[in-house]
């Protein structure tokens, strides 16, 4: 039987370039997962259909769309996702703090319900790319923390990062800013020498992310590629039932 804790922690990436394929892979989960994210193409290959067969078969959004651009253009763009009722969709954090307020305030006035999450630095990047891009001396933890304190103190719901900061965020902006995690790779998908053989770079198994305070694990790939998908979010489940509060 499915643990309710652990299924609640669980979000699967349908990362397809076709709306048959992702009919599939949720028929064949069934109940096993009540949240499911949809990216850039995913929404784009489906125009956004994908986001309405989710919700007529009960199931939840997180609508990862990164918005990211001036200010009226990323609200513009929010103000879609909050007509859309999904239950989280995010905006980068270096959007900056005022546009990040702006957005929290029309959540807040709409009455949504949505959460709305800030992206950090993505998760396929490592201190050696932070370096190129920004020219910082910051340490890549201290960088995302940086982040996620700026999107607090912009009345954002929490942050997207990897499971290695979701512990020391929770540690110092509170237990109830949420941190929702990509990165995550089920012991079963690991080399050896616990590695991974695809683009993610600071990754953890399901069971650490959790301990590490991680509220929302999403997992693509282990679970869509595999050769039966019921059966990977069934293990993954299983995996993090002892350890969810």
């Amino acid at each position: 039987m499915i643990n309710e804790k652990a299924k609640d922690k669980l979000i699967v990436a349908l990362d397809y370039n076709n709306m048959e394929d992702a009919k599939r892979l949720i028929e064949i989960i069934g109940d096993n997962v009540s949240i499911y994210k949809v990216g850039l193409e995913s929404y784009l290959n489906t125009e956004g259909k994908l986001i309405d067969y989710l919700h007529e078969k009960g199931k939840k959004v997180f609508l990862d769309l990164k918005f990211h651009d001036i200010e009226n253009t990323v609200k513009m763009a929010c103000e879609s996702a909050i007509r859309k009722k999904v239950f989280m969709f995010n905006i980068h954090c270096s959007n900056g703090s005022k546009t990040m307020s702006e957005v929290a305030k029309m959540v807040k006035n709409s009455n949504s319900e949505s959460l709305l999450i800030g992206v950090t630095i993505l998760t396929n990047l490592g201190q050696e790319d932070i370096e190129e891009i920004f020219k910082s001396n910051l340490k890549l933890e201290e960088l995302i923390l940086n982040m996620a304190n700026i999107a607090k103190n912009s009345n954002m719901n929490g942050v997207v990062c990897s499971p290695h900061e979701s512990k020391i965020i929770k540690e110092k902006l509170g237990s109830d800013f949420i941190t929702v995690c990509p990165g995550v790779r089920p012991k079963f998908t690991l080399d050896s020498k616990g590695n991974s053989n695809d683009d993610q770079n600071r990754i953890m198994t399901p069971y650490d992310a959790i301990k590490n305070k991680v509220d929302f694990i999403v997992i693509g790939r282990p679970i869509t590629k595999a050769e039966k998908p019921g059966k990977a979010a069934e293990m993954i489940l299983e995996g993090i039932r002892n350890v969810v509060v």
